[in-house]
């Protein structure tokens, strides 16, 4: 009897090994400050002449589904990592906006649920590369230990971390890897990183009577005394592909890279994977995009090379909508906005996934969706129960993927503006429908306000002339929709719809 006990406690291992390993490894990467018209695909689907070619994208997307109706959860990036993360939008957050800078709190209870926190428990190895952008439990500037981390990724979940705190945009200057300051150089030391050294053009002056903004504040900090911006993406993407390079079929794992590119300062390496970069478009913020790109082609060469490709889930997405014009870069395309904004163009962004013999290929979507949704997706692939009152917000988008559904992935959609002194905005999307909403601050829900009403069917670009408030006809739905809003706010209830 023992002989058959043990050998039906070994089939029942080798059966639970076998299932594991059948999961598919999740790659997930997410650009910082790419809209949709930095990638050649979506410029070459709105008619337009692309500004850079993004060949290594425009391969992946043709093996899978891009997403022409596709959302960061927030249009700026703390509070769009915040519910990637957690899968939540970021008013459920103590801090719903702006930057979280390196020496606040990461704002996630460490007993919360996380995407990797779920994957974990679905048997996958969790790593995360890049820019973190969620906070780190320092102490204060004066007593900080810069050597090390007292919170990052792996407070979250995550199994091994190559990070940047606070991506390359400000200090600490310094990859941690497994909360440990990796240096650049044998000689380094923590040393304050002028504003100069750490990619920047000089501040600009302040004129009279003129109010402070971005561009004239000096991004200084502590940071590597060898620091160099323009090596982040190459170390940050070497990290990721000897990562990859140490897998196996036996153990799936999920991985999230979160590129430093776009986001300024704009510094292009030379070449990356023998490809040229810098100097290569019409300007540096078009290097970027060219590096991004060459950073995607060479995970996803890495996949294929180890023969993990086939059974891997990979997404791309971006935290925002695209920055600014500059130089003929036109990254919202024909949508009004950029980072930051309310409007499309703030917070609609490119996303894609591929997952060879799974997911069709070459197939366009329009269906509405999130980036956060991401977490319900790994949640389902993990095989693990999602708990509606902890992930409130995101929809498994495997019934999307693999066209099992043509029922909607959401009722609504919420977005909301980068905050700031000029009072936030937010929106409701209800189908074609988008009610924008002015608020006098960031706590008020009393004050809210109909602000706008566009049917983006017939109104993408978010023309003021057709804004449908000025007609009478349609004041009976921007009132609803606006109580629909505060509902949706005051009661908290979850906005996933759950899939059978």
């Amino acid at each position: 009897m023992k002989t058959i006990h043990i050998l039906a406690t070994l089939l029942t291992m080798i059966a639970a090994l076998q299932a594991q390993a059948a999961k598919p490894n999740v790659v997930v990467i997410m650009a910082d400050d790419i809209g949709l018209g930095d990638l050649s695909h979506y410029a070459n689907l709105a008619g337009v002449e692309p500004v850079v070619e993004t060949p290594n994208l425009d391969r992946l997307i043709a093996e899978g589904m891009s997403f022409t109706d596709a959302h960061s959860p927030a249009s700026l990036c703390a509070p769009s990592r915040f519910s990637m993360m957690t899968g939540n939008y970021s008013y459920r957050n103590s801090r719903p906006w702006g930057v979280w800078g390196a020496e606040g709190s990461a704002l996630i209870d460490p007993d919360f649920t996380t995407v990797a926190r779920i994957a974990k428990a679905g048997g996958y190895h969790t790593a995360f590369f890049g820019k973190w952008g969620l906070g780190g439990s320092w102490l204060s500037k004066k007593q900080v230990d810069y050597t090390a981390e007292e919170a990052g990724p792996l407070s979250f979940g995550f199994d091994y971390a190559m990070a940047l705190p606070q991506g390359i945009q400000s200090h600490p200057y310094a990859f941690y890897e497994n909360r440990e300051w990796v240096k650049f150089k044998p000689d380094s030391v923590l040393a304050n990183v002028t504003h100069e050294h750490a990619g920047y053009e000089a501040p600009k002056p302040l004129g009279k009577g003129k109010k402070k903004s971005a561009k004239h504040r000096d991004y200084g900090g502590i940071g590597d005394s060898n620091w160099n911006p323009v090596l982040t993406g190459p170390m940050l993407v070497a990290k990721a592909v000897s990562y990859i390079e140490r897998q196996s079929a036996e153990e799936p794992f999920y991985m999230y890279y979160c590129s430093q590119a776009v986001h300024l300062p704009h510094t292009p390496p030379a070449e990356l994977d023998g490809v040229k970069i810098a100097g290569s478009t019409a300007g540096v913020h078009g290097d970027m995009i060219l590096e991004l790109d060459v950073q995607v082609g060479m995970i996803v060469k890495a996949l294929k090379a180890k023969g993990l490709y086939e059974n891997t889930l990979l997404i791309f997405t971006s935290d925002n909508g695209g920055l600014s014009m500059t130089r003929g870069f036109n990254s919202s395309l024909e949508l009004e906005g950029k980072k930051g904004s309310i409007s499309e163009g703030g917070h609609r962004v490119p996303f894609v996934a591929v997952w060879p013999g799974k997911i069709q290929a070459g197939v366009v979507s329009d269906e509405s969706i999130v980036g956060h949704d991401t977490v319900a997706t790994i949640a389902a692939l993990a095989e693990q129960p999602i708990d509606r009152s902890v992930v409130m917000d995101s929809t498994n988008l495997l019934p999307v993927f693999l066209g099992e559904s043509d029922a909607p992935a959401h009722q609504y959609l919420m977005h909301q503006s980068k905050g700031g002194s000029a009072g936030p905005f937010y929106a409701l999307r209800e189908g074609a429908w988008k009610l924008v909403i002015k608020a006098e601050n960031e706590k008020s829900l009393e004050s809210l306000q109909p602000y706008a009403l566009y049917n983006l069917e017939d109104n993408l670009s978010e023309d003021s002339d057709q804004n449908l408030l000025k007609n009478p006809e349609y004041r009976e739905r921007a009132e609803r929709m606006l109580k629909t809003y505060q509902n949706l706010r005051v009661s908290g209830a979850p906005t996933a719809v759950d899939r059978k």
